[in-house]
């Protein structure tokens, strides 16, 4: 959840003429040699601006092949001259990075091609999504939307602080969990805090996330139970936090899983009565 491990990416020249020549080998526009080296331009710059909006990311010079590289990113679509490079960044990636469970299957604009053309095929900019993370975004751009708010950050380029900074406040009585997701901004600049807190809240994720909760703990009821029943409270709290390091190992330490297992194993209510919630032991499966 979060960030991702940026593929490689690839032969950009090679990709940019593809997208711009018919399968005939007509081109759909021919680029002048200024224009092609201005958009080499504009992808270095965009490495440089980790991927973050800039003024030297619309130059003039491009002004007149814009809207043609706007409309080029319908061949990065299913059949389309640029389909192997979706193919190839949906799967870079188990899962959503904005929500951490959605499966991808499309290709967000991080900065959004209605204000950037020049940056539709441009594998650095396109993020693989599921499409209600996708839908939510949707325009969304660094410090430029919704009266300057804080954007999100880039799944690619951004640097997260080495804590766990996304908190989950449990409430478990009388057999119903309730959980809401925070971030935490202790020890985190303030601009980073606020974007991190403005995806969770943009993407709706403390609505979206009931549904896998249940679904998650229920895959863990027998173990969840049976180490209550063999151990005692502190051998399931125990338990939590083992397996909340072992998936910080692999999805990161802020990934909703983990925050969730820290926040039972700490709660003065599940580890002792977790049948409340997840049904006996005993009880038939469906």
């Amino acid at each position: 959840m979060w960030t991702l491990a940026p593929e490689a990416p690839g032969d950009l020249d090679a990709e940019l003429t593809r997208a711009l020549t018919f399968a005939s080998g007509v081109p759909v526009y021919a680029l002048s040699p200024v224009e092609r080296e201005a958009i080499h331009a504009v992808y270095q710059l965009y490495e440089d601006l980790a991927g973050q909006p800039g003024d030297g990311l619309t130059p003039a010079s491009l002004n007149g092949a814009r809207a043609i590289l706007h409309d080029a990113y319908g061949q990065v679509q299913i059949g389309g001259r640029l389909a192997a490079l979706r193919e190839r960044l949906l799967a870079s990636a188990g899962y959503c990075p904005y929500c951490g469970f959605g499966e991808p299957r499309d290709l967000d604009h991080y900065l959004p091609r209605s204000r950037y053309g020049e940056l539709a095929i441009y594998p650095r900019n396109l993020i693989p999504s599921c499409n209600p993370c996708n839908t939510a975004k949707r325009t969304v751009v660094p410090g430029q939307a919704d009266g300057e708010a804080p954007g999100f950050i880039h799944p690619y380029f951004q640097v997260l602080p080495d804590r766990d900074f996304l908190k989950a406040d449990v409430r478990f009585e009388t057999g119903a969990l309730e959980v809401a997701f925070r971030i935490d901004p202790t020890d985190i600049e303030a601009p980073l805090a606020a974007r991190l807190q403005f995806q969770l809240d943009r993407l709706k994720l403390n609505e979206r996330y009931p549904k896998r909760i249940n679904g998650y703990l229920s895959e863990q009821r027998v173990a969840i139970l049976q180490i209550r029943t063999a151990g005692g409270d502190a051998l399931l709290r125990a338990f939590l936090e083992n397996s909340a390091n072992s998936l910080a190992a692999l999805r990161g330490r802020n990934d909703w899983h983990v925050a969730l297992l820290r926040a039972l194993a700490v709660d003065p209510n599940f580890p002792a009565t977790p049948e409340l919630y997840l049904g006996p032991l005993d009880r038939p499966e469906a």
